[in-house]
């Protein structure tokens, strides 16, 4: 009995110092290629770094890391992009201003207020061009006058507005109207924006003229989130996504 036993313990001795032999050799050769890993990143990124949750990274992390953040730096500015800003009444920027804000301007000979005289000149334009400047700066002016009086407030496509009209053509009443902003054209005195709503199972679509008296007053419900300036494609959506 006694050599029986010694014999099935020699074996189990065996087989356990195999396995621990070869775990050794296993850790040996991970803990290889970790020092060459760490070497090779060491060669790419030098220091450690802290990444957005205040971790300390090294090597290859490090680089992932790095890509990862920037590539979502890239989406957010793609992001900002594309979304429309909100806008009011303000006038927009002039060629005789849009000139004054570029390097060098006025190096060439231009530079004058539109109303110089032709002689007065040190360049001389067409008079297609000095009408156009002229009634430009004329429309800019009653723009401004205009968006100190009337009560439009900033909005922009995506925007669920609300608006008191003032119909004429029914002894002056005001009735509201709800919807959401599509469409918005910038036009100078031509301005205008487009309302969508669904009533019941119709839809309901209708464009204002952004300087018209007929607005009294103008209010933003709500302001969801979108990321172009035309809003066609509700058009093709259910009545759900029309519903201000």
């Amino acid at each position: 009995r006694d050599r029986t036993w010694r014999g099935r313990g020699t074996a189990t001795r065996r087989k356990m110092t195999f396995a621990w032999r070869a775990l050794g050799r296993a850790l040996e050769r991970c803990a290889r290629a970790g020092e060459r890993g760490a070497r090779e990143a060491g060669r790419a990124t030098t220091g450690t770094t802290i990444d957005a949750r205040g971790c300390a990274t090294t090597g290859r992390r490090a680089i992932a890391t790095s890509t990862a953040s920037a590539i979502k730096h890239d989406r957010s500015n793609a992001t900002k992009k594309l979304k429309p800003e909100a806008r009011g009444m303000e006038a927009p920027m002039t060629s005789f201003e849009a000139g004054a804000t570029q390097e060098g301007w006025g190096k060439a000979g231009g530079g004058a207020a539109p109303w110089t005289p032709t002689r007065a000149l040190r360049k001389r334009k067409s008079y297609f061009k000095r009408c156009g400047h002229i009634m430009e700066t004329l429309e800019r002016e009653h723009m401004k006058e205009l968006a100190k009086e009337r009560a439009i407030v900033p909005f922009r496509p995506g925007d669920v507005v609300k608006l008191t009209l003032e119909v004429p053509e029914n002894n002056r009443r005001t009735q509201t109207f709800t919807g959401i902003c599509i469409a918005k054209r910038h036009r100078g005195m031509g301005s205008s924006f487009t309302l969508r709503s669904a009533i019941g199972n119709l839809v309901v679509e209708r464009s204002f003229p952004l300087f018209t008296p007929n607005i009294k007053a103008m209010e933003v419900v709500e302001r969801r989130k979108v990321r172009r300036a035309k809003l066609y494609y509700l058009r093709d959506k259910p009545l759900r996504f029309s519903r201000p």
